[in-house]
């Protein structure tokens, strides 16, 4: 029982420093890109699912559907305490943004995508730790 309740507790302690590390991350994805919604997904192993978004990305009725518009810029998957990190952006302000922007907030949704797999790692595995994220944009 007291496993159980320390992984629940590790569980949430992760989302926590995910949501801190994606906001930092938001407010520079917002200034890059005001008219885009941008939301990450981080699914855990114990088969927790949590949104994070900007007010400009559109919610889902239930969050077991995902965001309804979500493009996927970037994935990591069976990180220490997530099962996946997605970042998602909405895919109809994304239609019409250039090339160059685009590659802008891949190389941010990697970065962020890192950001949040470091933090959340055990603090014995943060100096051996190998990020291994890529984008699925396209």
């Amino acid at each position: 029982m007291t496993d159980t309740m320390n992984a629940a507790a590790a569980e949430q302690d992760a989302v926590g420093l995910a949501r801190e590390s994606f906001l930092g991350e938001l407010k520079s994805l917002n200034r890059n890109h005001p008219n885009t919604g941008f939301g990450v997904s981080l699914r855990t192993h114990s088969g927790g699912h949590y949104l994070l978004a900007n007010s400009r990305m559109p919610l889902p009725k239930t969050k077991s559907q995902g965001f309804p518009t979500g493009r996927r810029l970037a994935m990591l998957e069976n990180s220490e305490q997530f099962s996946s990190i997605e970042v998602l952006a909405d895919s109809h302000a994304y239609e019409d943004i250039s090339p160059d922007a685009e590659a802008e907030i891949l190389g941010n949704a990697l970065n962020l995508i890192a950001r949040i797999d470091i933090l959340t790692s055990s603090p014995d595995c943060q100096g051996h730790h190998q990020i291994a994220a890529t984008g699925t944009g396209g």
